[in-house]
């Protein structure tokens, strides 16, 4: 199912200013990347980071990453959101 293994791993890039969401793990983290998500497995305990906010302890476990959207009532589109 996990074809990919790192023991770092961006989950989502600002556009303007090269922020980033960072996972980072001892152990390696093993995970599938398709248009709109990103599917993975920590096998052991997972430090999320990012300039703006404090950082986000996972434990070991199935986890899913999303891109965040916006939908403009307006016009009925959706649009990325970005960093």
């Amino acid at each position: 199912m996990y074809n990919n293994k790192s023991k770092r791993l961006v989950l989502g890039e600002g556009e303007t200013i090269g922020h980033k969401h960072v996972l980072e793990s001892s152990q390696e983290i093993s995970y599938e990347k398709s248009d709109d998500n990103i599917r993975l497995f920590l096998s052991g305990m997972g430090i999320l980071t990012h300039d703006e906010h404090d950082r986000i302890v996972l434990e070991s476990g199935k986890y899913r990453s999303y891109n965040q959207v916006e939908f403009n009532p307006m016009d009925g589109t959706v649009n990325r959101v970005f960093d």
